[in-house]
C-alpha cells in the first residue's frame, strides 16, 4: 500500500512518501485550518519518494488554500521530478520555492 504522512512542526510541513493519485485521495482537508493557523509555512519535500500529476495538483491545491486562509507558503527541497512536471505544465511561477 502506497502511503504519504504529512506532519507539521514548528512552521514546517514534512511530507513524507508518495504524493501520487494513490495517495492524495488519502489527505484530510479539515486538517488544513490547523496546518495554516500560522502565519507562514515552509512545505518541506526532502523525503518524498515520489510525486506525479496528482502530486502536483495537489500541492498547488494547497497553495490555494493557504491563500484563503492568508498563510504564506513555500516550497523547500523540491524534488527534480517535479520540478520537471511544474515547467512542462507551465506553472513553475506559481510554485514558490526557496534555495535550501
Amino acid at each position: 500500500m502506497k502511503k504519504v504522512n504529512i506532519t507539521l512542526n514548528h512552521g514546517s510541513l514534512m511530507i513524507i512518501g508518495e504524493l501520487s493519485r494513490y495517495t492524495v485521495e488519502q489527505l484530510n482537508d479539515e486538517e488544513l485550518s490547523h496546518w495554516f493557523a500560522h502565519s507562514a509555512i515552509d512545505v518541506n519535500l526532502h523525503d518524498l519518494s515520489k510525486v506525479d500529476t496528482a502530486g502536483l495538483a495537489w500541492l498547488l491545491y494547497l497553495l490555494e488554500q493557504a491563500n484563503n486562509f492568508s498563510c504564506q507558503l513555500s516550497f523547500s527541497h523540491v524534488p527534480l521530478k517535479l520540478s520537471k512536471l511544474a515547467t512542462l505544465s507551465g506553472i513553475n511561477g506559481f510554485f514558490p520555492t526557496t534555495n535550501n
